[in-house]
């Protein structure tokens, strides 16, 4: 809780996160930051990935469960 966000672009959070491919579906992933599974936020009609939160979002299990597709 330092209250800063590390927002980095959804396309860039896929290209770092899969490197080797295999990301879930920008459709997938931007319907999961709406909902709040995947720990980030839109902005306009940019969607951001907030990578601190969800390096430390390993271990919830629908977030795993989405990695694993």
């Amino acid at each position: 809780g330092r209250g800063f966000f590390m927002l980095i672009k959804l396309s860039l959070w896929r290209e770092i996160r899969f490197p080797k491919g295999g990301a879930p579906d920008v459709r997938i992933c931007r319907r999961e930051i709406d909902l709040g599974t995947l720990p980030g936020k839109r902005i306009g009609r940019t969607y951001y990935v907030d990578i601190d939160k969800e390096k430390q979002a390993t271990g919830d299990p629908m977030l795993d469960d989405l990695m694993q597709h």
